[in-house]
């Protein structure tokens, strides 16, 4: 029942995501990286099974666009404090267990292929878009000054999520990667930067209160 209910729950975010993706039309793109852990010797599939959502991911990865203004030291500290408490996520053995983890490798300073949107909207794609080639990464993080922030995600507006990459399968459009916004001050908050990542994650839907 819980393999189920995890399931169901990726199947469910996925489609949230399809749905702004689709309206967006993303065009095609290659991905353009080798990094080790990234198989590109076989094709991907979707794989809706665990959180990786592709079959050429055996490494739970995100990449991290901070800003040339950042200090990307800190970004990192403080992502990874909201992650190790995002693990802490009751469906997160089920959806990430089986994927390797480590600390040291977990985040990326850079992503692939950047596009950081003018507006988050219901339709936006804040990443390469559709892809035969996903990049090893799930979720593309991008850090926004105040300034950005107001004009990308609202003013006030803390963080919102994306899809980044997506893969077309059995006539069928899949999200595979997510693309989290947030605003840099945001970050401080280990607990509010946790929640931001389950989402991204799809550990929990977007606007949806956690469980206590």
């Amino acid at each position: 029942m819980a393999r189920h209910s995890l399931r169901t729950r990726l199947l469910t975010t996925l489609t949230a995501c399809l749905t702004s993706a689709v309206a967006a039309g993303a065009v095609a793109t290659a991905v353009l990286d080798r990094d080790p852990g990234h198989d590109h010797g076989d094709h991907a599939h979707v794989d809706t099974t665990n959180g990786l959502l592709v079959t050429n991911r055996s490494s739970l990865r995100m990449c991290v666009e901070a800003g040339a203004d950042a200090d990307g030291q800190a970004v990192h500290t403080d992502l990874l404090a909201g992650l190790e408490q995002a693990r802490r996520d009751p469906n997160w053995t089920g959806a990430y267990g089986r994927a390797r983890f480590s600390p040291a490798t977990a985040l990326t300073s850079g992503c692939p292929a950047a596009n950081l949107p003018d507006r988050v909207e219901r339709t936006t794609v804040a990443g390469p878009g559709l892809t035969d080639d996903p990049s090893p990464y799930r979720v593309w993080i991008y850090v926004l000054d105040d300034a950005a922030a107001d004009r990308i995600l609202g003013v006030g507006r803390p963080a919102d999520v994306a899809t980044a990459e997506l893969m077309r399968e059995a006539n069928s459009t899949w999200p595979v990667s997510t693309a989290l916004l947030a605003r840099r001050s945001h970050l401080a908050d280990t607990t509010a930067v946790a929640l931001t990542l389950r989402t991204a994650l799809g550990l929990v839907r977007a606007h949806q209160e956690p469980a206590p």
